[in-house]
């Protein structure tokens, strides 16, 4: 049985009239809001449905286009924030200073554990793995699983920081510094027990022990020897000339002089001496290794880059002849004196070198000399000293 009569009359209807049987033959007056192919009233131009839906469609694109780029600032504000606070975290991991146990630790690898990895890697600084002793204390080589072999140079124990936060700034600013002649400085770890610095290990050790040792002084040949020459004037101009502010070293020595697997000359020490009194450039007592200071030091007691030069021209001249010249260095540095023979500096165990060898010799030993003039302005500047080691040749820039 189907439905055959419909009425519908005044119902406030609206939407589309169906378009069945029925609904083609009701009582639809007074619903002003219907549409559809019924005589009286108006056809659809579109389902209602379809419109609806079309314009909530609209509507949600206006809001997503209004909305998504405001959601992706708000993330990327939250990213940069998070990251931020992350970086703050790793700084505050990697200078710390626990409450707990007292450690202040500056390090551009792992913070505070690395004072920890020491500790058990050397059993608690055991003889067995001191290689060496230092004016400021012992040195160590230590093997950690991150950074392979480092030398860790453990401070006395009458060392003190007085002045915290000046010495953790002039730690920091070494840390940052990257030259091929300078050892690299990994950080500082100390607490009531133990302070100590953590450098790159460098393989050979020091020019001063390979000196003093006939068989391995003679694998320095001419060229290795003038090769390590310009490593340390290139490691001082670099320090005094492109460091901000400039960084003097204050005891250049054949001590602090290493060399790695290649014979290259790493400088080491770097800044050590002012980091141990980083509240004056104005020393309270004498700076340096006896034989490499500077003589203005004894009466101004004031350490300033052209000590630094005074004490390259001594090493300079220790690596040509495989001593220190001692009282012989006087001499040289009388402007006057025109008159040395060139054997009396070479190394003995050598054989005499090349006549293109002999004269770059004999430029270095010019440039040394002129670095021992007792007044400090007389002196020539690092920079000045690598521009001409760095020439081909330099002999022929100066006569």
């Amino acid at each position: 049985m189907g439905l055959w009569d419909v009425v519908l009359s005044y119902n406030e209807l609206e939407s589309a009239i169906p378009t069945n049987k029925a609904f083609m033959n009701a009582s639809l007056e007074g619903n002003k809001g219907l549409c559809g192919n019924v005589t009286g009233f108006q056809p659809c131009e579109r389902p209602f449905s379809m419109v609806k839906k079309h314009s909530m469609t609209k509507e949600h694109k206006l809001i997503l286009i209004t909305v998504l780029p405001i959601l992706g600032a708000l993330a990327l504000l939250c990213g940069f924030a998070g990251d931020k606070r992350s970086r703050v975290r790793d700084v505050e991991r990697r200078d710390s200073i626990d409450k707990d146990d007292g450690l202040l630790s500056i390090s551009t690898v792992h913070g505070s554990s690395l004072y920890w990895d020491i500790l058990k890697a050397t059993e608690e600084f055991d003889a067995t793995f001191c290689i060496g002793q230092g004016g400021f204390g012992s040195v160590y080589k230590v093997n950690l699983p991150s950074l392979g072999n480092v030398a860790v140079k453990r401070l006395h124990s009458s060392f003190e920081i007085k002045h915290r936060k000046s010495f953790m700034n002039e730690v920091r600013a070494l840390t940052g510094i990257k030259h091929r002649n300078i050892v690299r400085l990994f950080g500082f770890c100390s607490n009531a027990q133990h302070s100590f610095l953590v450098y790159e290990y460098v393989e050979r050790g020091s020019l001063s022990t390979i000196l003093s040792n006939e068989v391995e002084s003679k694998k320095l040949d001419w060229l290795k020897r003038l090769n390590i020459i310009k490593g340390v004037a290139f490691a001082l101009s670099y320090m005094h000339h492109d460091c901000s502010p400039p960084i003097v070293h204050r005891d250049i020595s054949s001590c602090n002089l290493l060399l790695d697997s290649e014979f290259e000359a790493r400088v080491s020490d770097f800044g050590i001496a002012k980091i141990l009194k980083p509240d004056s450039s104005i020393c309270t007592a004498l700076a340096g290794t006896y034989g490499y200071v500077a003589p203005e030091l004894a009466y101004t007691m004031k350490v300033t880059e052209m000590c630094d030069v005074y004490s390259f021209g001594v090493l300079a001249l220790e690596i040509i002849k495989g001593k220190h010249l001692g009282e012989y260095l006087t001499l040289l540095a009388n402007s006057s004196t025109r008159d040395v023979q060139l054997s009396d500096l070479l190394y003995e165990c050598l054989s005499h070198p090349e006549d293109e060898v002999k004269e770059l010799m004999v430029f270095i030993i010019k440039r040394a000399s002129s670095c021992l003039l007792e007044n400090p302005k007389s002196r020539p500047t690092m920079h000045f000293i690598s521009h001409m080691l760095s020439m081909d040749p330099p002999v022929h820039q100066i006569p």
